[in-house]
């Protein structure tokens, strides 16, 4: 039964390297080690920051590393002397599209709701004209369309009883 090759460098032991790349949207990315050995992969997991974790580019780190089915693997990640890393100033483009809301509070389309309206509770009013007369229902001068008070035809006023 043949052995399969295993990769070089020493399992279990810190070594000293530079991030080679990184991709901050699919949270992973290879270390260089400075022993002139393979790349090792690296996931944010095992990467000591707080908040997101990355790596910047040939930021220098100190690593630890296992072997996997697919080569080294790191299996803790630092910056120098332990420290945090500082990580990429990159950071992954949102997988949220924004649509614009009304907020029932300031009548504005932007991306926030009445709950986190920064102006603070204003006075009720018609969506429509924005008078602080009346409310939508009774403005005069929304069009006729789409008004529809039950039992009545919305275009034509007929009853449709």
């Amino acid at each position: 039964m043949a052995q399969t090759p295993q990769p070089h460098g020493e399992v279990g032991v810190w070594r000293i390297g530079k991030c080679k790349w990184f991709n901050v949207a699919k949270g992973w990315g290879f270390v260089t080690p400075d022993d002139g050995e393979q790349d090792i992969f690296v996931h944010q997991s095992v990467i000591k920051m707080s908040g997101f974790r990355s790596l910047g580019e040939e930021e220098p780190v100190e690593f630890e590393c296992k072997v996997s089915d697919k080569g080294l693997e790191a299996t803790v990640v630092t910056g120098p002397s332990g420290a945090d890393c500082r990580g990429s100033h990159r950071r992954p483009m949102s997988k949220k599209r924004f649509r614009k809301i009304r907020c029932y509070n300031c009548g504005e389309f932007a991306n926030h709701i009445a709950a986190k309206c920064t102006m603070g509770p204003q006075p009720k009013r018609c969506h429509y004209c924005k008078s602080e007369d009346h409310l939508i229902a009774e403005c005069s001068q929304r069009p006729e369309k789409g008004r529809g008070s039950e039992g009545t035809d919305t275009e034509l006023g007929e009853s449709r009883v």
